[in-house]
């Protein structure tokens, strides 16, 4: 008789379903991760079936071993996401990917704080919900470009480096989340000591990019034998991990520092050739034993979640980022492929619900019923229907992105072409000495994000503080907005007869769309919470205001309606004065 409760037993079974659910996978052409997750779901302890008599409850019904064990699996992924982050490559990509996916991050995790709010989760468990809904997948983004042969299309670039920017943000934020608001262990933290370790831990990493590897890199570059590289390897990434647990960050993170810190490097290639299979084992592990976390009958409850998540992902990428994109410069075609590409949602969402729902579970003082029970189940059902949506939709994003040009008003598209000849000169790559005041403008949009942040996770009176500068940012952003835009209005061709009027009217349209934005989110930023509703009124009348400007705009310009022109001068032909001949007193003519 097999004893079931064997490692030996546990680890085949393991490996035999994740097989089975891998190959499934990728006959249906879908993720194998899915393949994995629906595999995990089925050998799993929450699952209990009857049918004629016979119950079935699982294969494993003790998945501690396994759940420890798929810990390395993510620990290797995070650090292989890690080697791809290379500054070289985002060099090339410049403001464009910065923006796309600073944007895309904010819109999603706002999507997620208005069903947490809707739904009346805790604060804490909001926030991870949110982390679960803005991460979209890099893995499926990338196969997709290489299925579709579109890796050589002038957008990939952008999205691979918006992708690659994605993830190192969504590291950051899940270690402030972790360490501030969610203690591991169930004590108390204290904010300083902790930002202190953070920042010592960060200063650790840079000192080795910087100093350590450039200088050292040759010498491990020397080591022939493939034994000796992969277990100087694992060292690295496994050690860093733990450095990373020392100062109270999630292991994950020193795992993905330390490939950060190799991404540039010779090293690279050579460790995604050594060790990609040994990922490949322990995180298809870790996958199986997220879904075996899966509680089927938990899935009524997280359906009102999904019937929100689904059409606000959609809306969020599809239409607010792909429109970002074009009027950033991209064409339509390019910027509904980008929309489409961010769709997907797997490995990393997986990520944030494992490490959410451990560390509230964890926690004592945090209660279970949000998050610790539903968000793996809500995690896994969103992964299985956002990745089988993405290919779908990337496929027919020409089809999308010329139905959509369509339908839209002229008012709308003329005044997002102005929009986009503008913001062009500004955002995309130039070499143009007339485009370089552009510095000012980038350093008060780094200014005022950070502001925001502190504008989102600050409460009471350090929230109230916080508030008080909005006049005061959103005057600065203005000021260098205006002085950034003026030399690019002068001398952009718009396709039309410009003059001072023309001119003066798109730089003030301008400014207004791209100020009115940064207002608008400030402002939520301000009021979600107190009221989260008075959120959507504030989003969706500054959406009216937009389409009035756009209205205007092509009113003036498009139509040529509304124009102050000079009032004509008249010109009086009259004819010369006639000298009439008058006698002289003598009789005779006047000669």
């Amino acid at each position: 008789m097999i004893d079931t409760n064997s490692i030996m037993f546990e680890v085949g079974v393991i490996a035999a379903v994740g097989f089975l659910g891998a190959a499934i996978a990728s006959r249906a052409k879908i993720s194998v991760v899915i393949g994995y997750i629906i595999a995990g779901i089925l050998i799993g302890p929450n699952i209990h079936l009857s049918l004629f008599g016979v119950s079935y409850n699982g294969v494993l019904t003790n998945s501690e071993f396994v759940q420890e064990i798929s810990q390395l699996g993510l620990v290797l992924l995070l650090f292989f996401v890690g080697l791809e982050f290379s500054i070289t490559k985002l060099k090339k990509t410049k403001e464009a990917a910065a923006i796309l996916a600073v944007t895309n991050l904010a819109v999603d995790m706002f999507a997620g704080f208005v069903i947490g709010a809707w739904m009346g989760w805790p604060l804490i468990d909001t926030i991870f919900m949110a982390g679960v809904i803005s991460m979209s997948s890099s893995a499926i983004t990338a196969k997709a470009l290489i299925d579709l042969k579109r890796l050589g299309n002038a957008e990939s670039e952008f999205i691979l480096g918006m992708v690659i920017l994605e993830s190192f943000m969504a590291m950051i934020i899940l270690t402030l989340v972790n360490g501030v608001v969610v203690s591991a262990d169930g004590a108390p933290v204290d904010p300083v000591s902790l930002f202190v370790g953070i920042g010592i831990f960060l200063g650790f990493f840079t000192f080795l990019a910087v100093l350590v590897i450039p200088n050292t890199v040759k010498m491990f570059e020397r080591i022939k034998s493939d034994e000796l590289f992969i277990l100087f390897a694992m060292a690295l990434v496994f050690l860093a991990a733990a450095l990373a647990q020392t100062f109270r960050v999630p292991a994950i993170i020193g795992a993905f520092f330390m490939g950060m810190v190799f991404a540039d490097t010779k090293l690279a290639q050579r460790m995604k050739a050594k060790m990609e299979s040994l990922r490949d084992a322990f995180v298809a592990m870790f996958f199986l034993s997220f879904g075996m976390l899966i509680d089927p009958s938990a899935l009524p409850m997280v359906l009102p979640m999904l019937l929100l998540a689904v059409p606000l992902i959609l809306m969020s990428d599809m239409l607010l980022t792909a429109s970002l994109a074009y009027m950033i410069g991209f064409s339509s075609k390019a910027a509904m492929a980008i929309g489409t590409s961010f769709i997907a949602r797997n490995e990393e969402a997986v990520l944030y619900a494992s490490v959410g729902t451990r560390s509230i579970r964890n926690n004592t003082n945090l209660s279970n019923n949000y998050a610790g029970t539903y968000l793996t189940p809500f995690a896994g059902i969103l992964c299985i229907v956002m990745s089988s949506l993405a290919p779908l939709l990337m496929v027919r994003s020409d089809r999308l992105a010329r139905a959509l040009a369509r339908r839209l008003p002229k008012s709308i598209t003329f005044g997002a072409d102005l929009v986009k000849r503008t913001l062009r000169t500004v955002v995309m790559p130039s070499m143009l000495p007339i485009y370089r005041k552009r510095r000012l403008f980038q350093a008060m949009l780094i200014l005022y994000a950070a502001w925001v942040i502190d504008l989102t996770i600050t409460h009471e009176i350090a929230h109230l503080i916080m508030a008080s500068f909005a006049p005061f940012v959103i005057f600065a952003v203005y000021a260098a907005a205006r002085r950034t835009f003026r030399e690019p209005v002068r001398h952009t061709n718009y396709g039309m007869q410009g003059g001072p009027f023309s001119r003066s009217t798109i730089e003030t349209f301008v400014l207004r769309i791209v100020v009115g934005t940064l207002a608008t989110i400030a402002l939520v930023a301000i009021v979600w919470q107190y009221y989260w509703p008075a959120t959507l009124a504030i989003l969706y009348t500054y959406f009216l205001a937009v389409v009035f400007s756009m209205k205007v705009v092509y009113r003036r310009l498009g139509l040529g309606l509304g124009r102050r022109r000079p009032k004509p001068i008249r010109v009086l032909r009259t004819p010369p004065a006639v000298k009439h001949w008058r006698p002289t007193g003598n009789g005779m003519g006047r000669r």
